[in-house]
């Protein structure tokens, strides 16, 4: 395990060497917290890089070629912005502990889990978009609502299949989590820790953030994570959320950092 140099702002990791990570502040952004975590598992030593009032207008976009957070840079190589970028190029840097499974009927299905989690139109995307269309039905709209839901396709044909998508991705999680343990393994692959168990992990703060001695943030922050359904409570309680705070004390940094 490693942990990371920095801060530092864009401007200065721009010249640093190696690998740095750009990750948003006080925000507990399941991207950001998921690639932080993989790199703290694999003991990669990595530069973390945040936006500052130093850094001009556009520095983002002029170094990593857009405008969302995490970005991983390596080097003089190209930027990875994508889960499965960033996962792929911790995984070649550090091939062990592997995170992603050698077999390749394995390695496909937790890709798949993994999409269904972090990818577009899977549990994270969802959970944005209910938070998207919340801030549009407000009155005025929220005027950053707004702008999200162009940047993430918060489409009338996309909104209504939010909470949906939501239910069939808990109970796809519930249904392997049950069956690894009814197997005798404590993760979502089997018997070793996987990049999907992290995903979970780092994305049911979407849901069911953790409580504030081990996640601090503000109120007004806070406010934005969470939902009161009680059909994703009943889901969770099923050993989701054990498996989340498991996952927390064995494998990742506590208390979360933002």
């Amino acid at each position: 395990m490693s942990q990371p140099a920095g801060p530092v702002s864009i401007t200065e990791a721009r010249e640093l060497p190696g690998l740095r990570l750009v990750v948003i502040e006080a925000v507990p952004s399941p991207w950001t917290q998921a690639a932080k975590g993989i790199l703290h598992i694999k003991g990669l030593p990595y530069t973390l890089v945040r936006r500052t009032k130093e850094d001009g207008a556009g520095a983002l976009e002029g170094w990593t070629g857009q405008a969302s957070f995490p970005a991983a840079m390596y080097e003089d190589e190209a930027p990875r912005t994508g889960w499965a970028e960033i996962l792929l190029l911790a995984e070649r840097l550090a091939p062990e502990p592997a995170l992603i499974p050698a077999d390749a009927e394995e390695r496909a299905l937790m890709f798949g889990i993994a999409h269904e989690i972090a990818g577009e139109m899977g549990l994270g995307w969802c959970c944005r978009l209910e938070m998207i269309a919340a801030g549009l039905q407000s009155d005025p709209p929220n005027p950053m609502s707004s702008y999200l839901g162009t940047k993430y396709g918060a489409f009338p044909e996309t909104l209504p299949l939010a909470q949906g998508r939501i239910y069939e991705v808990l109970r796809v999680l519930t249904r392997r989590l049950n069956a690894q343990r009814a197997d005798g393994h404590r993760y979502l692959m089997g018997a070793e820790l996987s990049a999907v168990d992290i995903y979970w992990a780092t994305f049911c703060n979407l849901l069911s953030p953790l409580p504030q001695e081990k996640m601090e943030m503000s109120d007004a922050i806070r406010s934005m994570f969470g939902n009161d359904d009680p059909v994703v409570a009943e889901i969770l309680a099923g050993g989701l959320l054990t498996h989340r705070d498991f996952i927390y004390e064995e494998h990742l940094v506590l208390p979360v950092v933002l």
